[in-house]
């Protein structure tokens, strides 16, 4: 009997226009009806979160900034963190970066980012949906890199924006072998985001299940990319979208139709309607 269901949101739960389809809305309405819990669980900070989301009947929990930090909806309050250390975030901006490659940073929910990638967000790999969303829910600072040092010891999570993959790439492995305690992942082709080893969608859902007292075999959990794997795992009903990475279906116990094709629903109806 499943008793909770989470959700990555961009490119799994909402479609390729952001939005909750009238299909997807009617099987989360008769989830939650059934008392199941449905759980949102974003990369995005609390922040940007969509009102839509945030305000839907029965979402209570959000899990944001890729596990770095759980919100309840009704208390609008943060019930849970694990933010970077300090000791990692100045190991991370200490570290010599490439030239094209620009940083943004997450503090109780809210994003900062570099002014230049808040200005022009295409120019680094941004779609056009992507450019206004960065620009309607970001906040843009000058002097990103002063700005983190002044507040490291407040990171939920970091993020570079690189718009070379073979860069990307190399960066990474630069940051996985030399920097201590994170953990390393990616939503999306040009975003490389940082958070503390012990937070990802994967373990904060975990630490959520513990406190509703909802074992792993009774919970489902949908993702679509790099950074949903973890949580995935962490269930029985780990479900990929078709139009997910490899990486994520690998992770998945099971694959449903895409974003665009109400695959969400369709596993929640599978699962759920009995």
């Amino acid at each position: 009997m499943i008793k909770l269901i989470a959700s990555d949101l961009d490119g799994t739960l909402l479609t390729d226009n952001k939005e909750l389809s009238e299909t997807t809305r009617e099987a989360l309405d008769m989830a939650i009806g059934k008392g199941i819990h449905m759980i949102p669980a974003t990369g995005r900070s609390f922040k940007a979160v969509p009102e839509m989301i945030k305000n839907y009947p029965g979402v209570e929990y959000v899990i944001t900034s890729n596990g770095g930090a759980v919100y309840s909806v009704s208390r609008k309050e943060r019930i849970y963190q694990c933010l970077l250390e300090a000791e990692s975030v100045a190991a991370v901006l200490e570290m010599e970066r490439p030239d094209d490659i620009v940083m943004e940073i997450f503090i109780r929910g809210i994003p900062y980012s570099e002014e230049a990638y808040v200005l022009d967000p295409e120019k680094y790999g941004a779609t056009q949906y992507g450019a206004r969303y960065v620009k309607e829910t970001r906040i843009p600072i000058k002097n990103i890199e002063k700005f983190a040092w002044e507040h490291q010891e407040e990171l939920d999570s970091l993020a570079f924006i690189c718009r070379d993959m073979k860069v990307k790439k190399a960066f990474a492995k630069r940051l996985e072998q030399e920097i201590p305690n994170i953990y390393v992942t990616s939503s999306v082709g040009h975003l490389l985001e940082i958070g503390h080893k012990n937070a990802g969608k994967g373990n904060t859902l975990l630490y959520l299940m513990e406190q509703l007292g909802v074992k792993p075999e009774e919970a489902m959990a949908f993702g679509d990319a790099d950074n949903d794997s973890s949580m995935l795992k962490a269930v029985k009903y780990g479900i990929a979208v078709a139009n997910g990475t490899s990486e994520c279906k690998d992770a998945a116990a099971f694959v449903t139709d895409s974003n665009e094709e109400d695959g969400v629903a369709k596993a929640i109806y599978r699962f759920c309607s009995r």
